[in-house]
């Protein structure tokens, strides 16, 4: 049997229950996915380890001039759950630059944590005013805006408009959660690759991404361009498919 690529392998067990998706997909058309958060964690053994970790929904709906994108993402820590609420209004291009956004962010801690988080969910925002970006939260800051650049959560809905082909590359800045600057990534299509799960052969494109402040990253896409997995570091969002293959 040949071996799964590292990226696949380090889900393990979790793998077993999970099928691809089935259907038509458009990824220029209005579309949402919801994608398993998973901790990868190694064994002491070097088996795989870690486990669900939380989810991530993503939404896309069009305008004439604009791309709407809704983001919810749970993390699970302990007892305790993070859950942000994205609203961002993209420009449509192919980065699906942020025009404005806002977010929620809110936490729930179980009996044991101890915790109180009656006074922790916070609100920010922000938008781009000419050459700046205007960032808003207990106060507002500014800081010049990169002549490229997108939000994390905007690549699972920007990728699956690219090209399969050697060309397809992007170089821009990163602002994970629409805050943590993160510059100099590149993105860039590495090629075709099988995969073979339950006896299935997968045939899927990789993008990988590297740039300041990230492990590398790497996005698997089926052949109708969606996002069945993306993988960097210590954590991987998995496509949950139940039922619905995968959009919706």
């Amino acid at each position: 049997m040949p071996l799964l690529p590292r990226d696949w392998a380090a889900l393990g067990a979790r793998l077993e229950s999970w099928t691809p998706p089935q259907g038509a997909f458009d990824p220029a058309a209005a579309w949402s996915m919801r994608y398993v958060r998973h901790a990868l964690i190694p064994e002491t053994t070097g088996e795989p380890g870690g486990g669900q970790a939380g989810s991530i929904s993503i939404g896309i709906t069009l305008a004439a001039d604009a791309v709407s994108l809704r983001a919810v993402e749970t993390v699970q820590a302990g007892f305790t759950i993070m859950t942000t609420e994205a609203e961002v209004t993209c420009v449509p291009d192919a980065l699906l630059t942020p025009r404005a956004w806002s977010l929620q962010v809110g936490w729930k801690a179980g009996p044991l944590s101890g915790v109180s988080t009656d006074c922790m969910p916070q609100t920010r925002a922000g938008h781009v005013d000419g050459k700046e970006l205007v960032f808003q939260a207990n106060k507002e800051h500014r800081r010049p805006a990169p002549a490229h650049w997108t939000g994390f959560w905007n690549l699972f809905a920007a990728l699956p408009r690219l090209p399969f082909d050697t060309q397809s590359a992007l170089a821009f800045d990163l602002f994970e959660d629409l805050e943590l600057h993160k510059p100099g990534q590149r993105l860039a299509y590495a090629g075709p690759k099988t995969v073979e799960l339950q006896g299935q052969a997968l045939g899927l494109h990789v993008f990988e991404q590297t740039g300041s402040g990230v492990l590398p990253w790497r996005w698997w896409l089926d052949g109708q361009h969606r996002v069945l997995l993306a993988a960097g570091g210590r954590r991987a969002y998995l496509l949950d498919t139940p039922g619905k293959g995968g959009a919706a």
